[in-house]
């Protein structure tokens, strides 16, 4: 095993870390359901993809990176790791060793130990302890990590057999196209008057682009796909649970009592964050799904497209 990075692994880093300080900085937030002007950044439907591609340790650095240049307080800093800890745990469970493939500890048991950690640091705090039931997403996370062990691993390799064939998906083109011309439409001066239809434009465009990339790119092998789909879903709520302790850490820190109460607490008639976070369960899988699915289709596009052109220089 090589100890010291290649020019091409600072490079993919490097532009991986772009990547993650563009998303943030420009593409517009997700909006929160139920929850009025509070938004989701889209990077965290990205990072689990940062570590399928560059590896875990990579893929976490770039994330960081991307996060920290573009944090504009400390509480943005401190959030800045979750998409790094997204990207180290999908990298992880498709990596056989920590180290190398002869490793004792398996890429799977540091990544279930980390969101067991994870998930320990939500009970330990005081709005956890009212709130016992917010974590069923991340034991449902654990529980799979547990399941599939390192099965995970051989089958996304397998994406990489030199003499798999190109698979072209022209459904899933032509929607793509045809997502990307109804959300033109949405965004025309004569349709501004129509509130929702701007909403709609933004995921519509992103929806497009994701089918026209999966189109392109898609391979007929569903075993891959799943066992990018569960990586990313893995990564996706160990950043949802780390951001979760950031900022049940942050309040009366960085976040004021008083700006939750007037924000989230009173508009939806809760009596305490405890309460936020059991009401807002059901949201947040629909939302971390919704993230899985786009992390899954650019993930299964990106990695086949990279590998089939050599340029991947994951170790393993």
């Amino acid at each position: 095993m090589k100890n010291r990075w290649s020019s091409q692994e600072i490079a993919e880093t490097a532009t991986f870390a772009a990547i993650s300080a563009i998303v943030i900085k420009i593409v517009p937030g997700i909006p929160i359901v139920g929850v009025s002007g509070a938004t989701l950044n889209f990077n965290a439907a990205l990072a689990p993809v940062y570590g399928l591609i560059i590896g875990p340790y990579l893929g976490f650095l770039a994330a960081l990176v991307g996060g920290v240049i573009t944090a504009g307080s400390p509480f943005d800093l401190l959030t800045s790791f979750a998409p790094a800890v997204s990207a180290l745990t999908a990298g992880l469970l498709t990596q056989k060793g920590i180290r190398n493939d002869e490793s004792r500890i398996k890429g799977w048991m540091l990544a279930s130990a980390i969101m067991s950690l994870l998930i320990l640091g939500w009970y330990l705090s005081d709005i956890g302890q009212k709130a016992p039931f917010y974590p069923v997403l991340h034991f449902a996370g654990l529980a799979l990590m547990i399941l599939t062990r390192n099965k995970i691993v051989p089958v996304f390799r397998a994406g990489r057999i030199a003499g798999s064939s190109w698979t072209v998906k022209p459904h899933f083109y032509l929607a793509g196209i045809i997502t990307l011309v109804v959300a033109f439409i949405f965004i025309m001066p004569y349709l501004n008057s129509v509130e929702i239809l701007s909403v709609l434009a933004f995921p519509l465009f992103l929806a497009g682009t994701i089918m026209i990339v999966y189109g392109l790119f898609g391979i007929g092998k569903s075993a891959f796909a799943l066992a990018v789909s569960i990586a990313s879903y893995c990564g996706v709520i160990a950043d949802h649970m780390l951001g979760n302790l950031v900022f049940v850490s942050s309040i009366n820190i960085f976040i004021p009592l008083t700006v939750v109460n007037d924000s989230f607490l009173k508009p939806l008639g809760l009596p305490d964050v405890s309460s936020l976070f059991m009401y807002m369960i059901p949201v947040s899988a629909v939302e971390r799904l919704v993230f899985t699915l786009i992390a899954t289709i650019t993930g299964v596009g990106l990695v086949l497209a990279i590998r089939r052109a050599n340029l991947s220089t994951r170790r393993s």
